[in-house]
């Protein structure tokens, strides 16, 4: 889902937002920069950066996300704490990650925290995020570790890019599997690289800068007074 479409469900659900629990079909709720919400019995929290348009539909909670990364090798959070019965899957639909830390990323990961007496796992490999490219953004593959709780991301993104994460195809999106007494953490981790455009040189004040030429000087005096020494021997 893109941004035009974010905005017209903020505007849509600004009245109900404030209540704080929806369980109707097709209901929807902003979460965003540390405000939580609950949700078909599901209370989600978010990290500041972080902001979640959610649904529901059936024994599903479907959320579009948008994560603002301001520091290299930063974690942003989505806390899920039960709050009663409720969904028993939770869709991640699409993503809008933005790098606004001044480095590349070097790679990508998804982790799910677990603390409940039951396990949430990401649904396999036949549900996760399609590597995404475009414009400064370059992830080429992705990995499932054995115990399903880490998905990990290797390829690029530039610093002042944006990634788009998710479509309308089917599988391209990013589906946890939340049985009854889970509770977890999704954390979403951007490895910072080196390269990748958006930086800047930053000059060198003028005292530093007279300093080395006059040391860069004092260097090839030397080097003369060598080459004059051994003439002379």
């Amino acid at each position: 889902m893109g941004s035009g479409y974010k905005k017209a469900v903020i505007a849509a659900v600004a009245v109900v937002a404030g209540f704080g629990v929806l369980r109707s079909s097709q209901a929807a709720t902003l979460i965003e920069n540390g405000g939580s919400s609950v949700v078909d019995g599901w209370n989600i929290t978010t990290a500041q950066g972080v902001s979640l348009v959610v649904t529901l539909s059936g024994s599903e909670i479907s959320i579009d996300k948008t994560a603002s990364f301001t520091a290299p090798n930063q974690e942003l959070p989505v806390v899920f704490q039960a709050s009663g019965s409720g969904a028993t899957q939770i869709d991640f639909t699409g993503e809008e990650l933005l790098n606004n830390t001044g480095s590349a990323f070097s790679g990508f990961q998804f982790i799910l925290q677990n603390v409940g007496t039951a396990n949430a796992t990401f649904d396999g490999l036949g549900d996760v995020f399609a590597p995404p490219s475009g414009t400064g953004v370059d992830f080429t593959s992705v990995a499932l570790n054995t115990s399903k709780d880490i998905l990990s991301y290797t390829g690029t993104q530039n610093a002042g890019t944006t990634s788009i994460w998710g479509s309308a195809n089917p599988g391209d999106d990013l589906l946890i599997d939340a049985p009854v007494g889970s509770e977890f953490t999704l954390k979403e981790v951007s490895i910072a690289g080196s390269g990748g455009g958006g930086g800047s040189v930053v000059p060198l004040p003028s005292a530093a800068w007279q300093s080395l030429v006059g040391l860069l000087g004092l260097g090839v005096i030397g080097i003369g007074r060598q080459i004059k020494n051994r003439r002379l021997v």
